[in-house]
């Protein structure tokens, strides 16, 4: 299945919490083919550090399809053969140098001073990404949805959609997702990983282009998210407490330096810094802070309140051994919503394997789709 990148853009657009409006470009994919009707739309939204290229590849000699190629595609899970499915690069994506991905963050030009905004982007929340995705919709003649969903911070995006825009989607589908952000994860990996870069002394304030960027922060704050989203499983049955080098000729003795090293840890360094060619620190502050700030609740609500506007059916797909969204949270919360359905499976292997197993949910997403 081969894909185009294409672009959505807006002279002006407000940010809510902020209450500042500023130029939006964003890009996005489609995957299949739209009815006349236009009635069989399918918004999937992306996780935290991912970007639209959920599916499919931009050219034959690609290496790699998209992120959810294994459930979007004909015949599968989602299957684009029925549905015209829509991804969209997020504000402040963090992939901000890679080629393909069109976003507006804290590493654009402002027009009003012709320099990158820095920290002087304004605070958005993941209810403003979900606005930005309605006007692309708009652009397109779409109103209503049959279904979002998406995994991770993409599940967050799909509660935001049934709270705030309920009679523009049919259902709701969260992959590792719970629509409540507890204190824990608010700290660890966002909170954590917001505080590495702000340490690094490269970070100069957010004002580092066109210096030496935080690479070193940013390395740090990837290596907390990375050891958040797995599990000790994963870790112990991957790695162990090997050493990364057991003749200690390009790797100390951590017994006799601090310079030693264990498998696990070159591992995981390893992983993130393949990919941090594409990555903007500031942009990583900013899609954080956004993750921090979710909340389902209008002023004066409780949980139980704003879950009640989900009136739409809304399926919950939980990671049995995920340590940021729970089996807990997720039947806390499954008892408010009017149409609630948890589905639960075990990788042993943790958070991310909502992008690298998804065979143990496929079947029942399809069914619910259905």
């Amino acid at each position: 299945m081969l894909v185009t990148k294409q672009t959505f853009s807006r002279p002006e657009f407000r940010f809510e919490p902020a209450n500042r409006t500023i130029p939006l470009r964003l890009g996005y994919e489609t995957y299949g083919t739209l009815s006349p009707a236009r009635d069989n739309v399918i918004l999937v939204c992306q996780y935290f550090t991912g970007t639209s290229h959920a599916a499919g590849r931009y050219t034959p000699t690609d290496p790699l399809p998209g992120w959810w190629d294994a459930l979007i595609g004909p015949g599968k899970a989602i299957d684009t053969d029925r549905w015209f499915v829509v991804c969209v690069d997020t504000i402040s994506n963090i992939n901000f140098h890679s080629p393909t991905v069109v976003t507006t963050g804290p590493a654009s030009i402002n027009p009003a001073t012709g320099r990158e905004y820095a920290m002087d982007f304004p605070i958005f929340t993941l209810k403003d990404v979900v606005r930005a995705q309605r006007l692309l919709l708009d652009d397109l003649g779409i109103r209503r949805l049959r279904c979002v969903l998406g995994p991770s911070m993409g599940g967050l995006q799909a509660y935001l959609w049934g709270r705030f825009f309920p009679d523009d989607v049919d259902k709701v589908v969260a992959v590792v997702s719970t629509p409540m952000m507890r204190p824990s994860c608010l700290m660890v990996p966002n909170q954590l990983g917001m505080d590495a870069i702000m340490l690094d002394p490269n970070w100069r304030g957010g004002d580092y282009y066109g210096h030496e960027p935080p690479t070193r922060g940013l390395l740090l704050a990837f290596k907390i998210l990375l050891t958040e989203t797995r599990t000790d499983h994963w870790a112990e049955s991957n790695f162990g407490r090997r050493f990364l080098d057991p003749s200690f000729q390009a790797s100390p003795n951590p017994f006799l330096s601090f310079q030693g090293r264990f498998l696990v840890d070159a591992e995981i360094e390893k992983t993130v810094v393949q990919r941090m060619q594409f990555f903007d620190a500031n942009s990583y502050l900013y899609i954080a802070k956004a993750n921090t700030l979710f909340d389902l609740r209008e002023p004066g609500e409780e949980l139980p309140q704003a879950l009640a506007h989900l009136k739409m059916p809304v399926l919950m797909i939980i990671d049995e051994s995920d340590l940021m969204f729970t089996r807990e949270q997720a039947e806390e919360a499954l008892p408010h919503l009017p149409q609630g359905r948890l589905e639960t499976y075990d990788s042993r292997n943790g958070h991310l394997s909502c992008l690298y197993e998804t065979d143990h949910f496929a079947g029942r997403l399809a069914s619910f789709l259905a």
